[in-house]
């Protein structure tokens, strides 16, 4: 990187957050006079001897009287304010090591390089060095500066097409979010194991109706089949963007003492594991994009007492939203947000493996009165994939008609 010199009184210049990247550099030099010293001591108040008086700095073990540390220090307030990065920056935090004393007469070389980004908090850490004429390191130390006054975050995420990578595609749920996003204007893929024809339609349907979308059979239990998806994906609609994760198997009901581990397993695998794999195959290409969006479909199974007899699917449900908020501690830095969107009971999800009567029950316990449609559940998600939910990560968004409140 080529680093951008400055001098004092030069106007400070304006640049977008997406413009600083990890590696760039600024400098700026100042003479250090005898008008600087005394405009210090008085602003500052600190007219300490060992700073005016040569026969006590040199009774000091000083060759002649230093400069205070600040003086030279206060000049990375004018690099990051004149040059990096600039109008609209805030400094917030400074470590220093005063390495060297500065002399009157004196050539300061002020450095600063890009050391870390942080898009989602707009925040850089900049390493700096201050050296003399001599090349001598007088000060190192960090400083955090936060970006303010520009473009406002929400021109930071995408408010365009995104291209999104939907697991269980074929599935009831799954299905009404990729109609959903289409319509929006995203590019969707729908992946699917078991319900490949559906997903298929769907996809069908999508294209006839002018939006973009191709169907793709993956078993995400796969960490070579899921790379392989998003590779194709990839060449046929553009880089991952987002991805929501609604793959899950159908619950079996019944009493602990009746289940193995292999229906467990079964819903750990394609609902933890699944997720794992979609996770680490589009994470990279977002952390280098700095945004993406990861939407897991747990349950408001999760949420306080649990329904008998569904042991491995609320297992199963809960793990997935607490990797959801793992990774949205982990990866919110680097600008990625990962939610999750929590249905109640849903017509053609779950609910169509009870029976009526158990149905008519939850919908009068429900204060809404009505058990939940996917065309629900899709609406959240297209909400929790855009820009206007640009400050929202780690959270569980329950459809539940009000079952459950928090």
């Amino acid at each position: 990187m080529q680093p951008y010199p400055g001098e004092m009184g030069s106007e400070s210049v304006f640049f977008e957050f997406d413009e600083i990247q990890v590696g760039r550099t600024a400098e700026l030099t100042h003479l250090l006079t005898e008008q600087d010293l005394q405009a210090f001591a008085e602003l500052t108040g600190d007219f300490n001897p060992l700073h005016f008086d040569p026969v006590f700095a040199r009774s000091m073990h000083f060759p002649k009287a230093p400069v205070h540390g600040m003086l030279s220090a206060v000049f990375v307030s004018t690099l990051i304010g004149m040059l990096l990065p600039g109008k609209g920056a805030l400094w917030t935090s400074q470590t220093i090591q005063f390495l060297q004393p500065a002399y009157i007469g004196d050539t300061l070389r002020v450095w600063a390089r890009v050391k870390q980004r942080s898009p989602a908090l707009r925040m850089l850490v900049l390493t700096v060095e201050i050296t003399n004429q001599q090349n001598q390191k007088l000060i190192s130390g960090e400083a955090s500066v936060k970006m303010t006054g520009m473009k406002q975050a929400e021109s930071q995420e995408p408010n365009g097409s995104q291209v999104v990578l939907i697991t269980g595609g074929g599935g009831v749920i799954g299905s009404a979010i990729a109609r959903q996003l289409a319509a929006d204007g995203h590019a969707v893929a729908l992946t699917s194991y078991k319900n490949s024809q559906s997903a298929e339609e769907v996809a069908a349907e999508i294209v006839a109706l002018g939006g973009r979308a191709i169907s793709l059979q993956v078993d995400i239990r796969e960490q070579a089949a899921v790379e392989a998806a998003v590779s194709r994906m990839e060449e046929m609609l553009g880089p991952v963007e987002a991805v929501v994760h609604c793959a899950a198997p159908s619950p079996s009901f019944g009493p602990f003492a009746d289940l193995d581990w292999a229906a467990l397993q079964s819903q750990l695998d394609v609902q933890v594991k699944g997720a794992f794999h979609c996770a680490q195959a589009v994470l990279p290409r977002m952390v280098e994009a700095s945004a993406g969006s990861l939407l897991f479909v747990g349950s408001t199974v999760s949420d306080g007492q649990p329904p008998a007899l569904q042991c491995a699917y609320v297992v199963a449900k809960t793990a997935l939203t607490a990797l959801a908020r793992c990774l949205a501690v982990e990866y919110g830095p680097k600008g990625i947000r990962v939610n999750v969107v929590a249905p109640g009971m849903t017509l053609g999800g779950i609910s169509d493996h009870l029976p009526e009567k158990a149905k008519m029950v939850a919908r009068m316990q429900t204060p809404l009165r009505r058990l939940a449609e996917p065309a629900d559940i899709a609406g959240v998600a297209s909400f929790l994939l855009s820009s206007r939910a640009r400050h929202v990560t780690g959270e569980t968004l329950r459809v539940s008609g009000g079952t459950v409140m928090s």
